[in-house]
């Protein structure tokens, strides 16, 4: 009888807007599958706005949390100069968004892997070429949906506005990342923003992601994700996510 193909899980990882802590989110993620021995792969398709050898990039920072060095061109296939939206960042630069081309990188990543962690560039709707946007390409790839939404004022609109976006592209909404942009005491919005979130959404689960000082430790990253109870998200798939792929077959790396 031949054994089914190994198939890792994919989170695609989207924000509310921009500067909400998708990165930050992602690397803790991906640190802290490789505590629970998971074998993670990450990639940002696109990312535009950093140097090629800038070390704080996303892919670069991405990368490290995975705990490997794998090559920065599939980690990140485009790289755009300008700090714009993908798609017109692509056509100032004279550039051609081939998403062949992404998936050829996310199938070399994935392979041999139990998880692919999949970041956006800000938000869902985010425009790829002028056809794709993330939230095309993550049902595509049939990627779960991983909102992160800062708490601050205005959070309640963008949220709701991003869950009904994603479900009406058909993806599945597997969370909402709620993260903590400052070590401080909330003010009225912040503290409120819970609940109200929790009333407002009460399907999606919704994980509070605490305040992270110093963005490039990993063991404060993995320990952040275990604290925010983001264990949840590291799991075997839902199967029906997986509809017209490979039966899922998620075994955590051996170690010594």
């Amino acid at each position: 009888m031949t054994e089914p193909l190994h198939v890792p899980r994919r989170l695609g990882v989207t924000g509310t807007d921009t500067g909400v802590g998708k990165t930050v989110v992602s690397c803790a993620l991906a640190a802290r599958a490789r505590q629970l021995g998971l074998r993670v792969a990450a990639m940002k398709p696109l990312e535009s706005g950093v140097e090629a050898r800038a070390s704080d990039a996303d892919a670069t920072r991405l990368a490290a949390a995975c705990g490997g060095n794998p090559d920065l061109a599939l980690v990140r296939p485009y790289l755009l100069r300008e700090p714009l939206a993908p798609w017109v960042a692509a056509e100032r630069e004279g550039q051609h968004i081939d998403v062949a081309r992404l998936a050829a990188a996310r199938d070399a990543l994935e392979r041999d892997q139990d998880l692919l962690i999949v970041e956006g560039a800000g938000g869902l709707l985010v425009p790829i070429t002028a056809e794709l946007a993330y939230d095309g390409l993550f049902a595509s790839w049939h990627c779960e949906l991983v909102i992160v939404a800062a708490n601050r004022l205005g959070v309640l609109n963008h949220t709701r506005l991003t869950v009904q976006a994603a479900r009406a592209a058909g993806l599945a909404v597997r969370a909402v990342v709620l993260t903590a942009l400052h070590d401080g005491a909330d003010d009225v919005a912040q503290a409120s923003n819970p609940e109200a979130l929790h009333r407002l959404c009460p399907d999606v689960p919704l994980y509070r992601f605490p305040f992270v000082p110093v963005t490039d430790d990993l063991s404060a990253l993995a320990h952040a994700a275990q604290t925010a109870g983001l264990d949840a998200l590291l799991g075997p798939a839902d199967p029906t996510i997986l509809q017209g792929r490979d039966t899922l077959r998620l075994q955590p790396s051996r170690t010594s």
